[in-house]
C-alpha cells in the first residue's frame, strides 16, 4: 500500500490562519475523510523526543520560531503534523495494514504457514519484511546502501545524495546535513516526506523525510548503514551467512551508559554495497561472486571515471561496476550553479555511471498495473531457497551428528572378526571337551553294570560333566569378549545380558514372586519383608539352581543352559536309570520266584529246569539292561552336544546382531517429521507464488 502524502508547509501556514478547532474533532474529520479515499492505515506515533521537541533548529532540517498566533493555534498544527507523521508509516512497517489484495493472498496465507511450521529454519525479520509487503499492490521498496569499509560510511551517504537529490531545485538542508552528520555512526532511513516534518530520532535508526521525486517515482525508501562483514569465505554456509549479514544488516544501538552496544536486525529488500578508492576495491575483491547476484544484492565501487571524450582508465575497463561519486556531485553542483551547464552536466553525469544504479533500484521497485512487485517476488523466491537450504542443512548436520555418535565400522569388523574367532574357540572346546570327558573315569562310573550298586554315581558323573567339561572356557571368553563389545560402544550390559532360546527355569507362580521382588528393590523394605527375602531366593536356588544375586554383564545363556540341564536333563536321566534298574531287578525276581515253585511243585525233579528259567531271566533281564542304558547314555551325549551347538550358536548370533545394529544414534522421528512438514510449507509456498502473474 503506498504511503499516504503528508501535509505541504503551505496547507500547514493555511490552517494556522483558521479559527480554532478542537483536536478531537480534528482528527475524528481527517481519518474519515482519509478513508474515502485511502485504504485504512495504523496511525505509527512518533517517539517521545519527536512529539516533545524544542521549538529550535533540529538537527538534520530547520523549524520556524513560533509566533503568538502560531500559540494560539498550537493544538491545530500539533494535529496536522501527528496525521502527517502517521500516515508517512512504511508499508513494511511492523504495524503496516493487515489488507491483502486477492491476488496475493493464496501466497500471504502459505508464507504464515511457513512461519509456523518452519520457525527455526527461515528468516522471521525477512518474512515479516515479505509478509508486509504483500499487504499492498504498490509495496514500498526498503533498498539498504551498505558503506564497506573505512570511508563506506561517507560513500553511502554521498551516494544517496546524488540519487536522491533533484537536480532542478536549489541545494537543500538534508543534503548538507547528510554529510555533516556521517561521523555519529548511526544508521540513517530516508523516507518520502515532507522536509518541514519532524526528524524521528530512534536510538536504533534515524529517520528522515526528504521531499525527492526519487523516492516518490519508484516508491522506494533508502537505508544507509555500514556492512562489517569478511567477505573473504570459501565455504558455501559462510556464502549464505554473507548473504544474510547483507540483506539483514544489524544496525549497531547503545544499550547502557558504560558504552555498551546491542545489535537489531533490519531486513531489506535489495542491498547496494558502496566501497570507495583503492582500499574499497580491495575490501570488495574479498567478496565471492556468488553473493553478489545482481537481483538483491549489487556493488557499486566509487574510482575515479575518466570522461567519455578520454580514453577509459584500467579501472573503469576492469569492472562493471564502478562509479564515480564525486564526479556526479560535481556534475549536480554546475548544473545547480547555471543551467547553461546542461551538456556538462549530462555528459559527467553519463561517465559516473550513477544512473546505472537508480536504474537498477527502477527496475526492481516499479510496480506496473496487475503485476507483482519484482523485489518482492524475487525476495519470497530467496527466502524460499534459503528456508530450503537451512532444512537440508539441519538434516545433513543431524545426520553427522548422529553418524559422529554410532560406532564407527572399522571397530564394527574387528569385532565381527573377534566373535567369530570366539565361535570357532567354542565350537572347538565344546568338541575336545566334551570327547574326552565322555572317555573320562568319571563317565564310565555310569557303565550299565554299576547301576547294581552304585547308581547314585549317575546323576554325580553328569553333573561334573556339564560343570567341568561343558563350555567352561567358552563361557570365560565370552566375558572376556563382551567387555570389548561394552568398551566399543555397541552394547549396554542390560543388551548383552538378553537371554534368547533358553527356556525359562521357573515356574509362573515363582516368576510372578520373582517379578514382585524386583519392583520392590527400589523401595525401603519393612522388617518382615526383609526376613522373606533369604527364603524366596532360596526357593529360587533350590528350583532352578541360579544364583538371584548373580548378575554379570554378559550373556548368560550357557549359564543358564547348563543349569537347565543340571535341574531337568540330569534328574531325568538319573530317573531313567532308576526305572531301567527296577524293570532288571522285577524280570529276574520274577523268574526266579517262577524257578523256585517250579522245583517245590516237581519235588525236586526239575531242578535244572528250574535252574534253566532262573538263568533265562538273570540273561535277558541284563541284556536289555545294558541295551537300553547304553542307548540312553547315547542320547544323553547326544543332547548334552546339541545343545552346547545350539547355545553356541544362540550367543553367536545375538553378539553378531550386537555388532551390526547396536552403537547406532538414530534421527528422532519428531524430528524428521518436522522437516518433512517444513519442506511442504516450503512447497505450498512455491506453488502459490508461481500462480501469481508477474
Amino acid at each position: 500500500m503506498p504511503a499516504r502524502l503528508p501535509l505541504r508547509a503551505a496547507a500547514s501556514r493555511r490552517a494556522a490562519t483558521e479559527p480554532y478547532v478542537c483536536a478531537s474533532c480534528l482528527v475524528g474529520s481527517t481519518i474519515a475523510t482519509g478513508a474515502a479515499t485511502f485504504r485504512p492505515a495504523r496511525l505509527r506515533h512518533t517517539s517521545a523526543r519527536a512529539k516533545h521537541i524544542a521549538p529550535t533548529r533540529s538537527s538534520l532540517s530547520p523549524r520556524r520560531r513560533l509566533t503568538a498566533h502560531d500559540a494560539t493555534t498550537n493544538c491545530n498544527t500539533s494535529n496536522r503534523r501527528f496525521i502527517a507523521h502517521g500516515s508517512l508509516a512504511s508499508a513494511t512497517a511492523i504495524n503496516a495494514p493487515s489488507t491483502v489484495p486477492s491476488d496475493y493472498r493464496d501466497l500471504h496465507a502459505q508464507l504464515q504457514i511457513l512461519q509456523d511450521k518452519a520457525s527455526g529454519y527461515v528468516d522471521l525479520s525477512r518474512l515479516q519484511l515479505a509478509l508486509r509487503s504483500l499487504e499492498s499492490d504498490t509495496p514500498t521498496i526498503r533498498v539498504a546502501l551498505l558503506g564497506l569499509g573505512s570511508n563506506g560510511a561517507l560513500a553511502a551517504r554521498k551516494l544517496a545524495r546524488v540519487l536522491l537529490s533533484d537536480p532542478l531545485a536549489d541545494e537543500e538542508n538534508w543534503e548538507k546535513e547528510l554529510l555533516e552528520t556521517s561521523g555519529d555512526g548511526r544508521s540513517l532511513l530516508l523516507r518520502f516526506g515532507d522536509a518541514e516534518d519532524a526528524v524521528q530520532h530512534d536510538p536504533t535508526i534515524q529517520t528522515v523525510h526528504i521531499p525527492s521525486p526519487f523516492l516518490r517515482r519508484n516508491n522506494v525508501e533508502i537505508l544507509v548503514t555500514t556492512l562489517n562483514a569478511n567477505g573473504k569465505s570459501a565455504s558455501q554456509a559462510e556464502h549464505y551467512e554473507l548473504q544474510d549479514a547483507i540483506l539483514v544488516p544489524p544496525l549497531t544501538i547503545p544499550t547502557s551508559a558504560g558504552g555498551r552496544v546491542g545489535f537489531v536486525r533490519y531486513p531489506v529488500h535489495m542491498a547496494l554495497i558502496v566501497a570507495e578508492g583503492i582500499i574499497g576495491a580491495i575490501e570488495y575483491g574479498g567478496f565471492p561472486d556468488a553473493v553478489i547476484n545482481g537481483s538483491l544484492i549489487n556493488s557499486a565501487l566509487s574510482i575515479p571515471l575518466q570522461s567519455s571524450t578520454r580514453t577509459k582508465s584500467p579501472e573503469q575497463t576492469a569492472t562493471g561496476n564502478a562509479v564515480d561519486i564525486d564526479l556526479a556531485t560535481h556534475a549536480l553542483k554546475i548544473f545547480r550553479a547555471s543551467k547553461a551547464n546542461g551538456a556538462q552536466f549530462s555528459n559527467e553525469w553519463q561517465t559516473s555511471r550513477v544512473s546505472a544504479i537508480s536504474e537498477w533500484i527502477a527496475s526492481h521497485s516499479n510496480t506496473t498495473e496487475g503485476n507483482f512487485n519484482a523485489a518482492v517476488k524475487d525476495m519470497v523466491d530467496n527466502v524460499l531457497s534459503r528456508t530450503s537450504r537451512s532444512i537440508d542443512r539441519a538434516e545433513s548436520e543431524e545426520a553427522s551428528s548422529v553418524a559422529q555418535a554410532s560406532v564407527q565400522d572399522s571397530k564394527r569388523t574387528e569385532t565381527l572378526t573377534a566373535i567369530s574367532r570366539w565361535s570357532a574357540d567354542a565350537h572347538r572346546d565344546l568338541q575336545v571337551n566334551l570327547y574326552t570327558s565322555f572317555l573320562s573315569p568319571t563317565w564310565r562310573r555310569t557303565v550299565w553294570w554299576r547301576l547294581l550298586w552304585r547308581i547314585d554315581d549317575v546323576s554325580l558323573s553328569a553333573s561334573d560333566i556339564l560343570r567341568l567339561s561343558w563350555l567352561n572356557e567358552a563361557e570365560q571368553s565370552v566375558a572376556y569378549l563382551s567387555g570389548r563389545i561394552s568398551e566399543a560402544g555397541l552394547a549396554t550390559p542390560n543388551e548383552l545380558k538378553e537371554v534368547g532360546i533358553v527356556e525359562p527355569l521357573l515356574n509362573e507362580d515363582m516368576k510372578a514372586g520373582m517379578e514382585r521382588y524386583e519392583d520392590q528393590k527400589a523401595k525401603i523394605e519393612t522388617v518382615a519383608e526383609l526376613l522373606q527375602t533369604p527364603t524366596l531366593l532360596s526357593r529360587v536356588h533350590q528350583q532352578s539352581g541360579v544364583n538371584p544375586l548373580f548378575d554379570p554383564p554378559w550373556p548368560q545363556t550357557i549359564h543358564l543352559s547348563r543349569q537347565q540341564m543340571l535341574h531337568r536333563l540330569v534328574p531325568a536321566f538319573h530317573a531313567k536309570a532308576q526305572a531301567l534298574l527296577l524293570g532288571t531287578l522285577s524280570t529276574i525276581g520274577g523268574t526266579t520266584a517262577l524257578s523256585i515253585w517250579l522245583y517245590i511243585a516237581t519235588s525236586g525233579v526239575a531242578l535244572y529246569e528250574a535252574g534253566a528259567i532262573t538263568s533265562l531271566g538273570v540273561v535277558w533281564s541284563l541284556r536289555r539292561l545294558q541295551k537300553l542304558w547304553s542307548d540312553e547314555r547315547d542320547g544323553f551325549e547326544s543332547t548334552v552336544k546339541e545343545d552346547g551347538r545350539r547355545v553356541l550358536a544362540e550367543v553367536e548370533g545375538h553378539l553378531e546382531k550386537i555388532a551390526k545394529e547396536g552403537g547406532r544414534a538414530e534421527i528422532r522421528p519428531e524430528d524428521a517429521q518436522n522437516w518433512l512438514d517444513a519442506r511442504s510449507a516450503v512447497e505450498r509456498c512455491r506453488e502459490a507464488l508461481a500462480n501469481i502473474r508477474l
